[in-house]
């Protein structure tokens, strides 16, 4: 079980900051709102109807996240569902129901 905690606990890590990478790129400073084929700006961001151009890092980046996410999500889900590291589905059942000779 520690296995899978310290599995459960590193998907949430990399999923937390691959979340917070994806999102905090339309407010990136560094992006201008221009294409600059010199520095490589070429890959547009659509920014809420405006665009801003990345370059070929940041848009990798930004692919690469949006194939991250998903799948550590499902990871997570799965260790949660199938194997619960951390035996939460017990201790809920184990709380829920009344004693057997309980009257109220």
């Amino acid at each position: 079980m520690t296995l899978w905690k310290a599995i459960f606990i590193l998907l949430s890590a990399v999923f937390a900051s691959t979340f917070i990478i994806v999102f905090s790129m339309f407010y990136w400073p560094s992006i201008p709102s221009s294409p600059q084929p010199a520095e490589g700006r070429v890959y547009p961001l659509n920014n809420h109807g405006k665009y801003t151009y990345m370059n070929r890092r940041e848009y990798l980046m930004q692919e690469d996240a949006q194939l991250i996410l998903p799948l550590t999500l499902a990871s997570i889900g799965a260790i949660y569902y199938f194997i619960d590291p951390f035996d939460l589905k017990s201790r809920q059942r184990r709380y829920r129901r009344p004693p057997r000779n309980f009257k109220a």
